[in-house]
């Protein structure tokens, strides 16, 4: 058999193999949908060449050697072992994934300690990172900024609850106070009535009855009721108790009063009246007819 021979059958397989696999794709996506739209499988063209000894033969020349040292290859095996993995379940399947790659570091590790090679990174080692230093900057100030704004954010919740709950607890205050003075005005009450059955105010002769005007809703005050006291200046919170005026402070105001007197109004003082118009006592002084107050002329 030649060379052409199996180039003709190797590429009746293959159009055997493709018709298979278009009839069942047509068979899938007619049982999937009707209105799904299949793909077209490309054609091989009439001039393909398939060589499996060439593809062979350069495989060859492009792999590993043998005889390579590990330390080109840095390839490492990890056994999974006689327990298989279902490849349809993506937790187990990435978990076998991890596992792998985590016993596969373990045991490259190990034997570059054992071979004394350096793997890791210096601590003075310093290598060009992919963005410059004037992005992470901006990318820095990005994440500060932010950080800014949610605590900011954060503080003026905590200020708005405390607000909230100061109100609160204000409002509770109030309402305490109300019902307290509600309370003693009730109580107030009570007992002028137990005194009322009691007849203690008829005995008295109702001097023993408090007169208790708040009870009516009027406020208390001070002092007997604003009455003034005599002797006592408005502005003067001692009671009149306060320093007394000097004997020679005494005797000054006396002098002045009997001098300018005591004040008021003064304007009418000169003015007339029916008494001084009829009073003719003290003679006639003004007009012509009385001629001796003139001063003679020399």
């Amino acid at each position: 058999m030649s060379l052409d021979d199996d180039f003709l059958e190797d590429d009746e397989m293959n159009m055997i193999n493709e018709d298979e696999a278009a009839s069942d794709s047509e068979a899938e996506s007619l049982s999937d949908s009707d209105n799904e739209i299949t793909e077209k499988l490309a054609e091989p063209t009439k001039t393909a060449v398939y060589n499996r000894d060439g593809l062979l033969d350069k495989l060859q020349d492009i792999s590993w050697p043998e005889d390579v040292d590990w330390t080109h290859k840095l390839t490492v095996e990890i056994d999974q072992g006689p327990q298989a993995v279902d490849v349809n379940d993506d937790l187990a399947r990435e978990m076998a994934f991890y596992t792998q790659a985590l016993e596969g570091t373990r045991q490259a590790f190990s034997k570059l300690q054992e071979m004394g090679l350096p793997f890791l990174r210096p601590a003075d080692y310093y290598a060009e990172m992919v963005k410059s230093d004037t992005h992470m900057e901006k990318v820095k100030s990005k994440l500060l900024y932010e950080k800014k704004q949610m605590e900011e954010a954060e503080e003026r919740r905590k200020a708005r609850d405390n607000k909230k709950m100061a109100k609160e607890v204000q409002s509770q205050k109030m309402k305490e106070r109300a019902k307290q003075k509600k309370d003693e005005i009730e109580s107030v009450k009570k007992w002028r009535k137990q005194r009322q059955q009691s007849g203690f105010s008829e005995k008295g002769g109702g001097a023993g009855e408090l007169d208790l005007e708040f009870s009516n809703g009027k406020s208390f005050q001070r002092g007997g009721g604003g009455k003034k006291r005599p002797g006592v200046s408005p502005g003067d919170r001692s009671g009149g108790k306060g320093k007394a005026a000097s004997r020679m402070g005494n005797k000054k105001r006396e002098f002045r009063d009997s001098k300018f007197g005591h004040g008021g109004r003064k304007g009418l003082s000169k003015q007339n009246t029916a008494e001084t118009t009829n009073d003719f006592k003290g003679g006639f002084r003004g007009g012509k007819a009385g001629g001796g107050n003139k001063r003679q002329k020399r």
